[in-house]
Order: C-alpha cells, then structure tokens, then sequence
C-alpha cells in the first residue's frame, strides 16, 4: 500500500485473491496498521531528520497531491542516505517554516530554480538537469544556436567534473575555472546578440525569461537583480554537491505514481504515508530489507541506522 502504491481496495483484494479467499483484511485494519506503524516508527523519523540537518547538503523538491481533490503537496528533503517527506497544504515559505525542518539546516540546498527554498541554508545549487530540460525545449524549435551551445557546455563541464572525482581530485584548478566561468558568460553574450535581432518575435518569450535568469544579474525598473548564474554553476566550485535534483524526484516518484493510481482520502493518511515512505526510502539507502525493519518497529525495535 505504501511501496507499490496500491490503494486499500487494491491490498484488501490482492490478499483475498492469493489465499483464495482464505484471508479478508478490511480497510480499516490496514488504516490501523497504517496508524499504528508511524508511532512505532518514531524514533526513526526523528533520527532521519537529525541526520540530514546535520549532512553537508540537501536535495529538495515539493509534488502536487490530491486530498479529497483539493490541492495539497508533498515537500521532500533527502540526501544519498536519507529521506524525509511531509504532506503541507501549502507550498511556501509559511508552509515551510510552520514544519519547522528546513529554517534549522545550516548546509547547501540543493533545488530546481523555485525561489521557495532562498532564504534557507548557507548556498543555494541549482540542478542543471532541469536547465538542460529548458535549453532543449527551446533548441529543439528556435533556430538561435546560443541555447544548444550553453546545453552542450553544461554537459562538458559536468563530464570534466565526474572525471576529475573519479581521479579523487576535489576541484577544478583556479585557471579552469575561471576559464569556464568566462565560456558561460561568453555564451550569454552571443545568445544575447541573436535575442536581439529578434525581439519582436512572440515566439521567443520563453527563450528571453530562460536567458534573463541564466545571466548574472538583470535590470528591471533601475533595479539590479542577481540572476541565477552562481545558483547554476555552484556544481562547478564544490564538488561535494551533487549537480543535480535527481535524489529528490527519485524519493518522490512514488508520490507521483500514487496520484494516478488514486488520490488520499484524507490528510492523516497523506501524513502517515510521508513518514512510512521517509523511513522505506532510508532504509532502500542504506541496504537494510524493508519488510525486517517494519516488523522491528511493529517490535518497538526501530532499526537505527
């Protein structure tokens, strides 16, 4: 119900049909059990949080849900080692300090270009899976070669990067990355030179918003506003931060093929699955079999990891 993303119809008849109607569970006893579980799992829950507000940094992604078909959201913090998920009517920064989670990290956050998470932690990286995902949409339809160009420059210097891990080397030389640094702003500037020539074509709204906040810092009513671009390149400085989100949309898959499978049908039950999927993911992490320490915790023996 809560790995495979069944609904509690779906598990009542699963069991009936393979004990040939041996065994009929009702949906409340599995709504029991469901309740039962996540106070067992307490110390667990509070030992993932513990961890990750002490990790280096964070990946952290928020998922639309449906409760009764009003709109609701699952926010995710995670790292390679642990996950935590809470269900928040709201996506803000109210949302967020009301959960009162993310205002005590003190490391690097890790997100897509939301400005939802800006006033927490010490940096802000950004994933450049979801730039490249923006830069294709648009080379792949617009004739400009400027956002082909950044795509396969972002993919070089990830590329470099790895390698250099690979070689327990933890930074670029100071010359390498300055000379990177300048490549993305000389592609900024030849991206901004064909932008221009076509200004007046509403074709190109989406391509204007996408390299307005790659750049370094934009005008808007005298004012100067930082962009993006040190969000962005972050993954080149410090190679202890992943260079993509993809540890949060991995833990928050589920949540997303649970909604086409069905909806919750009330926040409590949104709320105990957050905290059963935080600790199944934590422990899918960590190598430790998922059904031994649900029943350990059944035992008021969490396993602590």
């Amino acid at each position: 119900m809560n790995n495979l993303y069944n609904s509690t119809d779906g598990v009542t008849r699963f069991i009936s049909d393979i004990t040939n109607d041996g065994i009929t569970i009702s949906k409340g006893t599995l709504i029991n059990w469901n309740n039962e579980i996540c106070i067992r799992l307490t110390p667990q829950i509070n030992q993932i949080e513990e961890k990750l507000l002490d990790s280096y940094y964070l990946n952290h992604d928020e998922s639309q849900i449906k409760i009764n078909g009003d709109g609701y959201n699952i926010l995710c913090a995670c790292n390679k080692k642990y996950a935590r998920l809470w269900a928040s009517e709201h996506k803000s920064q109210e949302a967020i300090d009301e959960i009162g989670f993310l205002p005590k990290f003190q490391g690097v956050i890790v997100k897509d270009g939301t400005e939802l998470y800006n006033k927490y932690g010490c940096f802000l990286a950004q994933c450049i899976s979801h730039i490249q995902r923006y830069l294709k949409e648009i080379y792949e339809f617009i004739t400009h070669k400027a956002p082909k160009k950044m795509s396969d420059f972002l993919s070089k210097c990830n590329n470099r990067r790895n390698e250099l891990i690979d070689k327990k080397i933890m930074a670029f030389s100071l010359e390498e990355y300055n000379s990177l640094i300048n490549e993305y702003d000389s592609i900024i500037d030849e991206w901004e030179v064909e932008l221009r020539s076509d200004l007046d074509n509403y074709l190109f709204d989406d391509e204007l918003k996408l390299w307005t906040r790659m750049k370094y810092d934009n005008k808007k009513m005298d004012k100067t506003i930082r962009g993006d671009r040190d969000e962005i390149l972050y993954f080149l400085k410090d190679f202890q931060v992943p260079s993509t989100n993809n540890q949060a949309e991995t833990s928050q898959r589920g949540v997303k093929i649970k909604q086409k499978i069905g909806k919750f049908r009330s926040v409590e039950g949104a709320e105990n699955y957050s905290i059963i999927k935080s600790c199944m993911l934590t422990y899918k992490k960590n190598n430790i079999n998922v059904l031994s320490a649900l029943v350990s915790a059944f035992d008021n023996k969490p396993v602590m990891i």
